[in-house]
């Protein structure tokens, strides 16, 4: 049988042995943070001294700028989003059936017939 002196021990033994692997666990844990975070630090240094090498090596006007975009550009048209797109056309929108039109109107999450329960004794 156990006696109040062996369970002390135990549950002493015990605590002691959580409490040295949360310590050893949480040192791990930390050595593993400082790593990631010079890691991160050198990423970033690494990173801003591109983008310095970049801003100072980098074209002030682009070489390819060509009066059509600048006619787009003072026609209030986007030319780097569309660069395709002819001054003065206006695309009409696709024609739309009927069908298309029904499926519009619902949504995704709609059913395309109602729920009809069935009637009866479910039980027999």
């Amino acid at each position: 049988m156990n006696t109040k002196a062996s369970v002390a021990y135990g549950w002493g033994i015990l605590v002691l042995a959580g409490g040295g692997a949360y310590f050893f666990a949480k040192r791990s844990i930390n050595a593993d943070r400082d790593e990631r975070a010079a890691l991160n630090e050198e990423r970033r240094i690494a990173q801003q001294a591109n983008r310095r090498r970049y801003e100072n090596n980098a074209p002030s006007k682009p070489a390819h700028a060509s009066s059509g975009i600048l006619e787009k550009a003072a026609d209030g048209i986007n030319a780097a989003a569309t660069p395709n797109i002819k001054p003065g056309v206006v695309d009409a929108p696709a024609p739309v059936s009927q069908d298309q039109a029904e499926m519009s109107a619902k949504s995704q999450y709609e059913a395309a017939a109602p729920y009809r329960s069935r009637k009866g004794d479910r039980f027999s």
